[in-house]
């Protein structure tokens, strides 16, 4: 996955002098990052190493060729020769940003982060306004968890370097991580819209419109990656999951199938299969590649959940107890597994441990199927399970299924949840609701303070931001920046969407209605004159012309 940014120092190498050197280097040099620009990893290493047999290179020649031959083992993946060149580039001379940046990169593919942050701050220091590094470091911050920090570097990247995609990319994953799939969406698709071959940007892509169950979307990124790597079994995987979601079983059969064909080591393309197999009420099959999935991989909960659903379906209910047990080990908050426990406390006539475990179901997932009538219908109508955080503000309410986590709510629309992003401390409030008219008649928009800015000491300084919601459908378009402290987003608004500009330039486009189709060219109807018409107007018959009007007209 393309995060990092590495860089060659061939440019500057190029414009330094020669100390005495042979006529021969010189043109090594030349040959060697010419082949780096091409991608040609293999030919620019013999050249380099052609180049660096002559003694007589001065000391910073020399580094900058150590320099560049390591970013050709790095993309050859060959850490260690790559780190030995970068090693050596900075003892022959240490006042190159680049070098540190990249022996950064190296470190942090080796897993050494701490290493990599000493290497990116001296790069910084030496470089103050070097975006590469600033983004480098956002990968270092982001590998230790430390989310906050990353996403601080991510923008100084941007701010520096705003068309560069990758640090959108990189700010993509960590609003994800932060519980912000929509933030995370707006980065990410920006990052595709300045680079529309980001492959890892597209894959990103993918993964969030699948968690936001955003199936058409997603598949769309999973077509066009399959397309341009068709033996990628995680892409595989994933398409067979929104498949599967769709409903769309026996392609969800296929992918999964193509999944393990490519590499059987694979434990999620088992683990989809066998769901797969439980949709199609192949029960023995299933538990056969769920197996098979464990044995691959111990940790998998989703493998000894979905065990669990199909030993449930062979009315093995002792096996299928075990697995639950051992899925909500490794997973405590898994609203499924509780969610199934339920239904086989109610298969055994076990109505107290049936409501309990449905209760435990919704307070991981307020939403999961079925769950919440099921509980009313056992409670005799009791199915509240939370209650609102604050007054409704025109029917929106706010629940919290788990700490951190808000949900808006209008009975007016049972099947729309709104997942209120924060970005700030505090808890979420209803600030305004406004259904839109004329040609956007049918979505509406629900803004809402998202939290206190940092050392924020009045509501001026909080985040405001504003769910667009197509209210026919009952899903969120999206949810994006209105107020930040004092600085406010730009909303354009036309007859079929919105163009929102935050504070920081990012730009997103929703078409919430199709433009309409532009009116064919009517063709020109020439009347037929009559036997009585001619060309001569006449009412507008002039005065005969005099000499006044030859010479002035």
């Amino acid at each position: 996955m393309q995060r990092f940014i590495m860089i060659a120092s061939l440019f500057v190498a190029t414009a330094q002098p020669l100390a005495a050197a042979t006529d021969t280097a010189p043109l090594r040099i030349q040959e060697g990052s010419a082949a780096l620009l091409r991608g040609k990893f293999e030919q620019a290493i013999a050249s380099f190493d052609e180049a660096l047999k002559d003694k007589d290179l001065a000391s910073s020649r020399l580094a900058s060729i150590h320099n560049d031959r390591g970013v050709a083992y790095w993309r050859l993946n060959r850490l260690e020769d790559a780190l030995k060149d970068f090693d050596r580039s900075i003892k022959l001379f240490d006042g190159l940003a680049t070098t540190f940046n990249n022996r950064a990169n190296v470190y942090i593919d080796l897993g050494r982060y701490e290493e990599a942050l000493s290497d990116l701050n001296h790069a910084i220091a030496l470089a103050p306004a070097y975006g590469a590094a600033y983004n480098n470091r956002g990968n270092a911050y982001f590998q230790l968890g430390r989310y906050e920090e990353a996403q601080a570097d991510y923008r100084r990247a941007i701010r520096l370097m705003p068309t560069n995609a990758v640090p959108y990319n990189g700010r993509a994953q960590v609003q994800e991580l932060l519980g912000r799939p929509y933030s995370s969406l707006r980065y990410v698709t920006r990052a595709i819209s300045l680079n529309g071959k980001y492959t890892a940007a597209y894959r990103n892509r993918a993964l969030i419109n699948q968690r936001l169950e955003r199936e058409d979307n997603a598949l769309a990124d999973y077509e066009r990656l399959i397309n341009l790597a068709p033996d990628d079994t995680d892409l595989h995987v994933g398409r067979g999951q929104v498949y599967l979601k769709q409903g769309k079983i026996q392609s969800a059969m296929k992918d999964f199938s193509k999944a393990i064909e490519i590499d059987p080591q694979n434990p999620q393309a088992y683990v989809g299969r066998g769901a797969t197999q439980i949709e199609r009420k192949r029960y023995e099959d299933a538990v056969t590649d769920l197996d098979q999935a464990i044995t691959l991989d111990t940790g998998l909960a989703e493998a000894y959940y979905r065990r669990a659903e199909a030993y449930f379906h062979l009315d093995d209910l002792d096996r299928a107890k075990a697995d639950m047990a051992k899925a909500l080990e490794l997973s405590p908050k898994y609203a499924d597994v509780y969610n199934l426990r339920a239904k086989i406390a109610e298969a055994q006539n076990e109505k107290d441990a049936a409501i309990t475990a449905y209760r435990k179901a919704l307070e991981f997932d307020p939403f999961i199927e079925g769950a919440a009538d099921t509980l009313k219908k056992l409670t005799e109508g009791e199915g509240q399970v939370f209650q609102p955080i604050a007054p409704a503000v025109d029917g929106w309410e706010i629940i919290s299924p788990f700490k951190g986590r808000y949900v808006a709510i209008n009975s007016s629309y049972p099947k729309l949840k709104v997942l209120l992003e924060m970005h700030g401390e505090g808890e979420p409030e209803v600030l305004e609701w406004t259904p839109l008219s004329d040609s956007l008649r049918g979505f509406g928009l629900l803004r809402y303070a998202a939290g206190a800015l940092p050392a924020a000491t009045d509501k001026t300084s909080r985040y405001e931001f504003v769910a667009i919601i197509d209210l026919r459908r009952q899903v969120v378009v999206s949810i994006e920046p209105y107020l930040t402290g004092e600085a406010e987003a730009k909303w354009a608004w036309s007859n079929t969407g919105v163009v929102v500009t935050d504070a920081e330039g990012v730009i997103s486009a929703h078409e919430l209605r199709p433009p309409p189709k532009p009116k064919p060219p009517q063709p020109k109807v020439v009347q037929e004159r009559r036997w009585y018409q001619d060309d001569y107007d006449w009412r507008r018959r002039r005065r005969p012309r005099g000499l006044f009007d030859w010479l002035f007209n």
